[in-house]
């Protein structure tokens, strides 16, 4: 898997209902401050902020292929640590199958490309 990015849930208290920030790994990202008053709403940001990210990208990085080896065609967003930390990943069509938490980042269908509100990176 060619990871892309990755955005991590922060909190003393996950998942109880608290503050929790998200943190990128885009060396100078900062996603928007939102209000996060439940691990879903978390997880609904991490989602979002990945998703603006991978929307972004003209194609897949040069050379990218699944950890398979097989070529990576789509941009996946997969979460793990009980919702936590959340990754948008390059992988081939049989293995995003395979994924039970993968979903295929589709195109958007604004006009402007502006990105979604609290996506963006500050």
């Amino acid at each position: 898997m060619v990871q892309l990015w990755t955005v991590t849930i922060v909190s003393d208290r996950y998942p109880a209902p608290g503050r929790m920030e998200l943190h990128c790994s885009e060396p100078g990202c900062r996603p928007d401050p939102v209000p996060l008053p439940a691990p879903s709403a978390a997880r609904t940001a991490a989602a979002g902020h990945l998703a603006w990210h991978g929307r972004r990208l003209e194609a897949a990085p040069a050379g990218a292929r699944c950890v398979c080896r097989a070529e990576a065609v789509h941009r996946v967003i997969t979460h793990s640590e009980a919702g936590r930390v959340w990754r948008l990943a390059a992988l081939c069509g049989p293995c995003t199958e395979s994924l039970p938490d993968a979903r295929v980042l589709r195109p958007l269908n604004h006009r402007d490309g502006a990105p979604p509100r609290g996506a963006g990176p500050r």
